[in-house]
Order: C-alpha cells, then sequence, then structure tokens
C-alpha cells in the first residue's frame, strides 16, 4: 500500500514511465515541445538526485530502490540522446560513448553485487548526471534559439552563450570518460581476481 516511504520507489518509476513522453517531444521538436522537453528533463534529474538522499533519510533502502535508482537515469538519459541523433542535435559517436560507459558500469556494478561487494560512485560519478543533463539542456535550448527568427544573433549575449553548446557536450564527454576510468580503476582489485583460475 502507498505511504510516504514508498516516494523513493516512485520517483525511480516516475522517471521510467515518463521517459516515451521525453522522447515523443525531443522527436516531434519544434520551440514548445524543447521546452516541455527540458523541463521534463530537470524534473527527473532532480528527482533522481533526490530519491537517494530521501531513502536513506526514511530509512527505506530496498534492492528494488537500488535497482529503480540505478536504471531510471540511463533510460531518461538514452531516452534523450537517441531523438536528439535522431534531429541532427548530436553526433552519433557522443550517444554512443554515454550509452556504452552507463551499461558498462551498471554490468560492472552488477558483476561487483554478485561477488558480494559495492563499488560506490566517486566523485567524477556522482558529477556526471549533473553535468551530462546540463550539456544536453544547454544544446536543446541552443537548438530552440536557432529555430527562431534571427538564430542566435536574436538573444545577443545569450545567444553567443548558447553557441558554446559544444563545449558543455565536450565536458560531458570528459565526464563520462573519466567516471568510467573511475569505476574501473576502482573495481580493478575485483576484476583482477576474477582473472585468476
Amino acid at each position: 500500500m502507498w505511504n510516504v516511504r514508498s516516494i523513493p520507489n516512485l520517483l525511480g518509476l516516475f522517471r521510467i514511465v515518463l521517459t516515451p513522453l521525453l522522447v515523443w517531444l525531443v522527436l516531434t521538436g519544434g520551440t514548445a515541445n524543447d521546452l516541455w522537453a527540458i523541463f521534463l528533463l530537470i524534473l527527473m534529474a532532480i528527482s533522481d538526485l533526490v530519491d537517494g538522499n530521501l531513502a536513506r533519510r526514511l530509512q527505506v533502502v530496498s534492492p528494488l530502490g537500488v535497482f529503480l535508482d540505478t536504471i531510471s537515469d540511463k533510460i531518461f538519459v538514452t531516452g534523450l540522446l537517441i531523438p536528439m541523433v535522431e534531429r541532427g542535435l548530436l553526433s552519433t559517436w557522443v550517444a554512443f560513448t554515454i550509452i556504452v560507459r552507463d551499461f558498462a558500469i551498471s554490468g560492472l556494478r552488477s558483476y561487483a553485487a554478485a561477488e558480494g561487494e559495492v563499488i560506490a560512485a566517486g566523485t567524477w560519478g556522482k558529477q556526471k548526471l549533473t553535468i551530462t543533463v546540463v550539456a544536453l539542456v544547454w544544446r536543446l535550448l541552443a537548438s530552440s534559439a536557432e529555430a527562431t527568427p534571427g538564430g542566435l544573433a536574436a538573444f545577443g549575449f545569450i545567444g553567443t552563450l548558447l553557441s558554446y553548446w559544444p563545449i558543455a557536450i565536450g565536458l560531458a564527454i570528459i565526464w563520462t570518460v573519466g567516471s568510467g576510468i573511475e569505476y574501473l580503476w576502482r573495481a580493478w582489485p575485483m576484476l583482477s581476481r576474477g582473472w585468476k583460475p
């Protein structure tokens, strides 16, 4: 039965259930839909940042909650990246790098769990989702501005700032790769034991 202790799990479910809407908003495009997609994306990212802390505060950390928290951010980020590639807003290799890293680290953490170990997120891992979401929001804002009469130039300084979206995407890639390396570094003792007969 639903109660306040269910909120962390419901937040994870919220992100998964609303991902198809996010995909549709980005695929259909247009200024209004891009802005709605940005709003929804920020809401999803905030819920992802909140649910783990809330579960610990309410003392309701559970295997289901960990599962939902682990997969929901991968699902909504992938659900954003693929339609952005489809619209030509991102290069395929950018989406590929982020998606492969996410699935590789999920697999690594599952392997660790099977070995009775937990690989906690390091500094890069904790920052990665935030930097990725900021970069993707930046790109969607730039796309919306480009589609208006006069394009980015019509927005003056803000338009100039939005035109630097490739730098934000570059930082997201650096954090994606860096956090992947950080996870592998932390898991290396476990992985090296696994190679031994």
